[in-house]
C-alpha cells in the first residue's frame, strides 16, 4: 500500500532519491525505473513531476547549487578578510562531494553541453551575491576601488566552469588563479 503525500514533499523525495543514485552511479547510468523505485512510486508519477530525466537532472543541479550558495553566503557573511573568505570557500568539502561525483563527470560529456550551460547559469545565479561580497571587501583590502566587482566575478566563475570542463581547472588550479587575482589586485584599479 502506497502512502499518501503533499505533491511538494514526493517530488522532494524523487529528487533526493536521484541526487544519491546520480552522485553514486551518475545520470548515464540511472534509469528513471531505479528513480521511481527508490521512493516505492508508480513511473507515471515521475513524469507527473519531470517531463524528462534531463529536468531530473536540472532539480538536482539546482539542489546543489541552492546549498553551495548558502554556504558562501555564510561565509561571504562571517568573519575575515575578503582572501580568507575566499579561501574558506575554496575548501569546502561539500565541492568535491557535488562535483567530483559521476554526476559532474556526466555532464561535462560533450553530448551534455546544454545540460552542463544550465549548471553553469544555476551556478552562477546562486554565487554571484556572495562572491561579489567577498570579491569588494577583498579589492577594498588591497585599497581598490571595487567598480567591476561583479564583472570579475562573472568572468572568473564562468572561466573557472568552462575550464572544468574541458578537464583544464582543478580545485588547486582554481584556489591559485584566486590568490594570484587577489594578490594583483592594484591591477583592477583603472
Amino acid at each position: 500500500m502506497r502512502i499518501v503525500k503533499k505533491p511538494e514533499e514526493r517530488k522532494a523525495e524523487m529528487v533526493a532519491a536521484a541526487a544519491k543514485l546520480f552522485a553514486q552511479q551518475g545520470f548515464v547510468r540511472t534509469s528513471v525505473a531505479e528513480i521511481v523505485s527508490a521512493v516505492d512510486v508508480a513511473k507515471g508519477l515521475f513524469y507527473y513531476y519531470f517531463t524528462t530525466k534531463d529536468d531530473m537532472v536540472k532539480a538536482v543541479v539546482e539542489g546543489y547549487c541552492s546549498y553551495l550558495g548558502s554556504l558562501a553566503e555564510k561565509i561571504a557573511d562571517g568573519e575575515g578578510t575578503g582572501a580568507q573568505k575566499f579561501e574558506k570557500l575554496m575548501n569546502l568539502e561539500a565541492w568535491q562531494q557535488c562535483f567530483t561525483a559521476p554526476l559532474a563527470a556526466d555532464l561535462c560529456l560533450p553530448q551534455h553541453a546544454a545540460l552542463y550551460a544550465d549548471m553553469c547559469d544555476r551556478m552562477f545565479a546562486h554565487m554571484k551575491e556572495p562572491l561579489e561580497k567577498m570579491t569588494v571587501q577583498a579589492l577594498k583590502e588591497k585599497g581598490v576601488e571595487p567598480k567591476d566587482a561583479g564583472i570579475i566575478v562573472g568572468t572568473g566563475l564562468y572561466g573557472i566552469l568552462m575550464m572544468a570542463r574541458r578537464g583544464e581547472m582543478n580545485m588547486a588550479k582554481a584556489r591559485e588563479m584566486i590568490e594570484r587575482l587577489l594578490a594583483g589586485a592594484e591591477h583592477f584599479a583603472a
